[in-house]
């Protein structure tokens, strides 16, 4: 009845009367027409109702204000119904409507004031606020803000209705998507965290433990959320996940859909084992390979696997016949995934014996051996897609994974599997990646380039055919294509990309305010894998180095290398050019503070320590860098600020010391192989891990941290006894501030002269040409308190911190609240410019036009870089105005400015039209 034309052509004059009719104030006529409005959005075809959605919508969530629970819950209903259909072109539309109705406020005030309400009317208004939240990234602020609705969800998780349950877990997952919410939810306590637990259980209904696996795959992606769950609740998370993944049972040969959105969420959570931490074991011990092989292959096919297969031949046949069945084909990328993170995150130790089944490892390993084939065939055609690509990336991770059972088994089934057109495949991959480097092929998929690059890496992990790839110009080949990349890549500004498989895994989550989070391989994928096949070229290049490369192509890869290393943003590359760079007696992690202030070491400014060896040769060294970088070296009794001397054992080498010392100031060092062994030994005694891997030459693991050049640390009460200059901020003291290390109200920070001299040739001329600043204890920065503190935090570490606040913080402040977010960075951009910091000078705008947001701000931004003559800065403001020029100037605006910087506003604009 509902497609019967009557009816459809009816339908536009419903609306509009029953609209009429729910906004009366009769109760018992607001019921009823909100029961007939439930009833219509879930008969009337969402075809036939999308046009009308505005008036359908208006009413219903105007009525939310109502005293009425009945009909708020029905309203509530009606509404839910309408978003879970929602198109996206209807987005802005229903938002709009939502905002005029301020339909959040009043979900908030009536969840708030529940007291003793239905169970239903709190499921459904829950529900309409995790809905909203999830649809609009810009509505999460002010629900996760509210620390009045917050404990409100608290002691709502403790009801016994478990639909009331789930509800509040659905609302703490959508306001997981925003990073700022997530955290407010792990502040909170652990209540949120024992709840989501409680509810993965498999004791519970699937929709139960479902919104349970949904708010923990929420913080799986947030570094904070991960380290909780790993620290607080390791064993029932690994316990729960397994249990999400084995208890499924097929019906008519099918799975329910609530099944199977019970596994993809197990999936995603047990991407956990992704990243580095203890929960890896956990996983192994409760059979891990066992449930992933039973989501890849049938019943069938599971029950023919017997503990006498004869031979790797009769693995590969189940194996693959299983996979031609293709089962569960949705679950496939996210085994691959799995897997790839449980081995690259094996322990060196790991074996047969800490498994349950070795024979279901072996088909696991041998099915994603053969999905691995299956990619290289697809990429060969040109159609790879999602599931090629993980399954490439997980054999490239196995194959390179610490563990060398993984790694020898993937090797020898990989062998068998890809031999019969292995070199074949290579010759493709060389000739297409050089095409590629040339710029002679057309537009690639990102499947394909990285099927291609990530093949590459595993033959050349394959000893049977590195040879015949560094014959065939591989290195040449990846050389130059790494250098193709990195102009591409290193060079641009990197937002957040979430990597494939959270991609994958999103459901269609839009996540918010992770601007800043770190990711391992970032924008930079393609630059990791090529760089990681080429270190593995250049690690077994041994006796046909000669005929590898010349000295020339040598230098080349050198300087292309640590170019890389210095201005790539994500750690996966930094990791790999490292590793390279260790092949060729240059150890540690270069960087362009690094660069700066090893300059410190030639000199004998501001040293304050000497070390003394036993043959009393001596070095005069900064005991403010040893304290951050090598505390090891100083004495444990306390420092004095007379001169000391510090007495090393006979068995530190003097040349050993130098090179030490070049790290410690620089984060590098150039080593013959003579001396790295005493290094490893005076590197290890000083704790240096990080040098001491370099020196080993240990192949990188996937998502460990790159060290950082920071000095920060001597900022803080460590730093204050080797502390000689203070550096003071203009403006009077306020309110709060309180120094903990002297009595000085005025706002100030010790600093240290080898630090400040070393990083600004500005501050070296102010402190050591003999002019009065130099003979003073205290030095007045023409900054505010909060510009002064960035600029000494960019001096000490190289990054422009903190930054100004970002995603829906930024978005909550008012006009003068952003004003006062971005007036320290214009500060330092007009500072930088005469203190010739030019890379600070660039951060700085980079900051200023991420922010300018608003022509109010910008016309106050004009006024301040004409006062400043910072005439860039005028004209990027300027150029922001461009557009409402003449609504500024009628509005009377500009009248604050003068008349040559409103000319400017006016070329500006002039420039924009005949463009």
């Amino acid at each position: 009845m509902s497609l019967h034309p009557l009816v459809k052509d009816s339908v536009a004059d419903i609306v509009p009367a029953l609209g009429t009719t729910l906004l009366q104030k009769n109760e018992a006529v607001m019921k009823l027409a909100s029961k007939v409005f439930v009833k219509l959005v879930n008969v009337i075809p969402y075809s036939v109702t999308e046009s009308l959605l505005s008036d359908i919508v208006h009413p219903l969530s105007s009525s939310l204000s109502s005293c009425h629970v009945p009909v708020v819950t029905l309203c509530a209903t009606a509404l839910n119904a309408i978003l879970s259909c929602l198109s996206s072109k209807k987005d802005r539309d229903v938002w709009k409507v939502l905002e005029e109705t301020e339909t959040i406020s009043y979900i908030i005030q009536q969840i708030q004031c529940g007291g003793s309400k239905p169970p239903e009317f709190f499921v459904e208004t829950i529900s309409l606020l995790s809905n909203i939240l999830q649809r609009w990234p810009s509505s999460r602020f002010c629900v996760w803000n509210n620390n009045g609705l917050m404990e409100v969800l608290s002691s709502l998780s403790l009801e016994p209705m478990l639909s009331v349950r789930a509800a509040v877990l659905q609302l703490y997952s959508a306001i997981a998507l925003c990073r700022n919410g997530a955290k407010k939810l792990l502040e909170i306590g652990n209540a949120p965290l024992q709840m989501m637990m409680e509810s993965m259980d498999d004791v519970n209904h699937n929709y139960l433990q479902l919104a349970g696996f949904t708010l923990a795959e929420s913080f799986v992606v947030s570094e904070e959320g991960r380290l909780k769950m790993i620290e607080s609740y390791v064993e029932p998370l690994a316990k729960s996940v397994i249990s999400g993944l084995s208890n499924w049972s097929m019906h008519t040969g099918k799975l329910m859909k609530e099944q199977m959105s019970l596994i993809k969420g197990a999936c995603c959570v047990c991407k956990i084992v992704c990243w580095p931490g203890k929960h890896h074991n956990y996983f192994w011990k409760l059979g891990i390979e066992s449930v992933l092989l039973k989501l890849l292959l049938d019943d069938f096919h599971i029950k023919q696997i017997s503990e006498h297969f004869s031979s790797l031949d009769e693995v590969e046949a189940l194996a693959r016949d299983g996979l031609s069945a293709n089962f569960l084909p949705a679950i496939k990328p996210h085994v691959w995934d799995i897997l790839g993170g449980l081995a690259t995150h094996c322990a060196e130790d790991f074996t047969a014996q800490m498994v349950k089944s070795e024979l279901y490892l072996k088909i696991l390993i041998t099915c994603v051996c053969l999905g691995f084939a299956a990619s290289l065939r697809s990429a060969r055609q040109r159609c790879p897609n999602v599931e090629n690509e993980l399954a490439s990336r997980a054999v490239l991770l196995m194959i390179y994974s610490p563990s060398k059972y993984i790694s020898s088994q993937t090797k020898s089934t990989l062998l068998g599997i890809l031999k019969p057109l292995a070199k074949e495949d290579i010759k493709y991959l060389l000739n297409t990646l050089n095409a590629t480097s040339s710029g002679i092929t057309g537009t690639m998929s990102d499947n394909l380039q990285a099927i291609h690059l990530i093949s590459l890496a595993c033959y050349s992990g394959l000893p049977q055919y590195r040879r015949y790839v560094m014959k065939n110009q591989g290195v040449y080949i990846l050389l130059s294509l790494i250098q193709t990349l990195s102009r591409n890549h290193v060079h641009e500004e990197r937002m957040l990309r979430m990597n494939t498989s959270f991609h994958y895994c999103g459901h269609n989550m839009k996540m918010c305010c992770y601007e800043f989070e770190d990711d391992w391989v970032g924008d930079e994928m393609f630059l990791v894998f090529g760089l990681l096949g080429l270190a593995e070229l250049v690690h077994h290049s041994g006796s046909l180095k000669d005929h590898v490369w010349s000295k020339s192509t040598e230098g080349q890869l050198i300087s292309q290398v640590r170019e890389i290393c210095v201005n790539s943003f994500a750690s996966g590359p930094k990791w790999y050019c490292v590793y390279l760079l260790s092949y060729f007696g240059i150890y540690g992690f270069p960087s362009k503070l690094g660069n700066t202030i090893g300059n410190a070491l030639s000199g004998d400014e501001s040293t304050n320590l000497t070390l003394v060896l036993a043959n009393q040769e001596h070095v005069n060294v900064h005991g403010i860098i040893l304290s951050v970088r090598c505390p090891s070296l100083l004495p444990s009794e306390g420092y004095t600020s007379r001169r000391k001397e510090i007495r090393l054992s006979a068995h530190v080498n003097h040349q050993a010391l130098l090179k030490l010392l070049e790290y410690v100031y620089s984060g590098h060092l150039t080593a013959t192989d003579d001396l790295v062994k005493r290094l490893k030994t005076l590197a290890k005694h000083c704790n240096l891990q990080p040098l001491l891997q370099t020196l080993c030459r240990n192949r990188p693991k996937w998502r460990t941290p790159f060290p950082t050049f920071d000095l920060t640390s001597a900022l803080g009460p460590n730093g204050f006894c080797f502390s000689d200059i203070v550096l003071e901020a203009k403006g009077n003291a306020f309110e709060n501030w309180k120094c903990e290390s002297c009595a000085l109200s005025q706002p100030h920070l010790h600093a240290h002269k080898a630090i400040l001299c070393a990083s600004s040739d500005h501050m070296r001329a102010l402190l050591c040409s003999g002019m009065q600043e130099s003979q003073s204890e205290t030095i007045k920065i023409d900054l505010g308190w909060n510009a002064l503190v960035r600029l000494v935090n960019w001096l000490y570490s190289g990054k422009l911190v903190p930054k100004p606040k970002y995603g829906c913080l930024w978005n909550n402040l008012d006009e003068q609240g952003k004003l006062e977010q971005v007036i320290p960075y214009v500060e330092l951009y007009c500072l930088s410019d005469s203190w010739l910091l030019e890379d600070l000078h660039k951060e700085c705008s980079k900051v200023i036009v991420n922010c300018l947001d608003s022509v109010n701000m910008a016309v106050k931004l004009i006024q301040i870089g004409a006062d400043c003559c910072q005439w860039d800065l005028v004209e990027l403001a300027a150029k922001f105005t461009a557009p409402s020029y003449h609504h500024l100037r009628n509005s009377g605006k500009l009248l604050e400015l003068d008349e040559q910087l409103v000319d400017i506003v006016r070329a500006a604009s002039v420039a924009r039209l005949s463009q």
